[in-house]
This record gives C-alpha cells, structure tokens and sequence, in this order.
C-alpha cells in the first residue's frame, strides 16, 4: 500500500447559494519519500489537494488513507494529532511569529506537541537551525533575517517534530531566484539524505522541475501526472 493514497477525493465548498467543486475526484498514489511537485493555474485545485493531504482540510467525499489510517472519517482533533505526528508545513509568506526569536520559532511546534522538554527542546531547535546553515542567527528576530534566511527558518521549524511529510506551498514566492535556488536546494537535500516525502505547490515550473515528479491539475482533477505512463493516464500509482 502506498504511503499516501487518495481514491476518487472531492472537495466541495459552499459560498451562499453556490456550491464549488474545489477537488473532482483525485485519484494518487504518493510513495514514502518521494519528492513531487502539483501545478496548474489559480483556481485548479492544487492548494486544496495539499490542505487535503496536511489534513487542514477534510475531503467532502472519497478516501484518503495517510500510512494505512483513513483521514476522511477522521474528526478536527484526530486529524490534528495526526498532522502534528506526521506533517511539516512551509509557507510563501514564511508565518514567522515577529515577536520572538529564530530559535523560539523553531521551538513553537515542539512546545506544543509536548515530545520534549526545557533542554533537549532547546538542543533540538539549535541543531535544526544549524542544519539549515543558520547558526549565527539564533538570537536573531524575523525583521532582522532576509527572507532566504526566514525561509530557512521555517523550514527548521517545519521539521521541528521529525515528520514524513512536507508540504511546501509556494515557498520560493516571495524570494529572489538566487535564493529561490538555495532554499531548493535545501529542500532536496532533505528529500535525498533524510528520506522525507516532499509535496510542494509551485507555479514557478523551473522550481517544478526540480522534483521527480510533477502532477498538473485543472479544475479540480489531475489532468498530466509524470509518474504515469500514458496508457494507465493521470490517476495512476506512481512508481
């Protein structure tokens, strides 16, 4: 069974009288770590496919089982656990808090997870920030960091409590294409030495191309998956 499978997921959202189908039915098969990238233009979809996957988002119908539990029947705080338990989340606008330091950031998820306490809580924090090359900027705050640097930061914070999953929604958006390539980097270092399965929403399709695997929807379906071959089409299981 594969890692993260989805049969036949909808999404549908109701604003007033209006319903919108967000998902139509996605079919996927997701393997444990592998590095994959969802395209398609607003409006598609993709960052629906990755609330549904983070678990922020329940689907309206179809099955999604993440490492054999099925996430659809589960409740709010169930899917809570199971996010905190398994899934690291980086954003394009970074989500620093501004009133605290790089390292009290990193810390955040573990204080509420409740894994670990005082020092090793700490030892954790600093050895993540020295992992993504920011050991000089422990002490620093958001406002004094550049955005690569918050990036980084958040990608620390993101693997705080040792997930299998990352989910990176846009996250060279808001940086220069010098920087963009080295967040990248990082990202698929993670995926190479640490074994993480890394999903990563992009309109950039030279950030897409990095992954092993691109995904494009559109209106709700996936319409090109490059871990298929033509004659098993877009829902296949990826190899």
């Amino acid at each position: 069974m594969a890692f993260i499978q989805l049969q036949n997921v909808c999404k549908t959202y109701r604003r007033g009288e209006v319903e919108v189908r967000a998902l139509a039915g996605v079919s996927l098969d997701i393997e444990r770590g592998e590095y994959l990238a969802l395209m398609g233009p607003s409006g598609s979809g993709k960052s629906t496919l990755m609330n549904s996957i983070g678990c922020i988002d329940r689907p309206t119908s179809g099955s999604y089982l993440l490492d054999g539990a099925e996430v659809v029947k589960m409740s709010l705080d169930e899917r809570a656990r199971l996010r905190n338990r398994k899934i690291g989340f980086v954003f394009q606008n970074f989500n620093l808090l501004t009133r605290i330091s790089a390292l009290e950031n990193v810390e955040l998820p573990m204080l509420y997870s409740q894994r670990l306490r005082g020092r090793r809580r700490h030892e954790r924090a600093r050895m993540l920030m020295k992992r993504v090359g920011l050991e000089e900027r422990l002490d620093h705050y958001p406002s004094q960091l550049s955005g690569g640097e918050q990036q980084r930061v958040a990608i620390a914070r993101a693997l705080a409590n040792r997930p299998s999953i990352l989910l990176a929604d846009e996250p060279t958006g808001n940086l220069d294409s010098h920087t963009s390539q080295e967040v990248m980097e990082l990202v698929a270092q993670l995926n190479r030495e640490e074994g993480i399965t890394v999903i990563l929403v992009t309109h950039d399709r030279e950030v897409a191309e990095r992954a092993r695997r691109q995904i494009n929807l559109r209106d709700g379906a996936v319409v090109s998956d490059s871990g298929c071959t033509e004659k098993e089409g877009p829902t296949c299981s990826s190899k």
